[in-house]
C-alpha cells in the first residue's frame, strides 16, 4: 500500500515561525482556531479575553502570511481550516495574506463565495 501524502497542521506559533523545519511535508494546513488561541494567549472559552481571539489580529495574520509565502516559495500547498475560512468579515484579510484554499462549512459556503467575489487580489 502506498501512503497518502503527509502534511502538517500549523496550529502553534513555532511551526509558523520556522516552516523550513517542516519543509519535507506534502502540505500545510493552518488551523485557524488553535493558531489564534496560542498566538494571542487567549483561550477560546474565556470570555474575559474573547476580544483577543480573532484571526484578524495583526500577529495572527502575519504568521498566516509567513507560512503562506513559504509554501508558495517552496511549492508546498497551504490551506486554512477552522472557523475563519467561512467568516465573510475575515475572508478578505486571509486572501490578502496570500491564502487561496479555505475550508468552509456547507452552511457558510454561499456567504464565503460572496465575500471572495468582493475581493480583488
Amino acid at each position: 500500500h502506498k501512503l497518502p501524502p503527509l502534511g502538517i497542521m500549523v496550529e502553534v506559533p513555532s511551526v509558523a515561525l520556522a516552516p523550513e523545519d517542516f519543509a519535507d511535508v506534502a502540505f500545510f494546513s493552518i488551523g485557524s482556531n488553535d493558531l489564534t488561541q496560542y498566538v494571542m494567549a487567549a483561550a477560546r472559552d474565556n470570555a474575559a479575553v474573547a476580544h483577543l481571539n480573532s484571526v484578524r489580529q495583526p500577529a495572527v495574520l502575519r504568521l498566516i502570511a509567513t507560512i503562506t509565502a513559504f509554501g508558495q516559495e517552496k511549492g508546498i500547498p497551504v490551506s486554512l481550516c477552522g472557523d475563519a475560512g467561512g467568516d465573510p468579515e475575515t475572508i478578505p484579510a486571509l486572501l490578502e495574506a496570500g491564502l487561496r484554499d479555505l475550508s468552509v462549512a456547507p452552511a457558510q459556503l454561499a456567504m464565503a463565495k460572496a465575500a471572495i467575489a468582493d475581493v480583488a487580489v
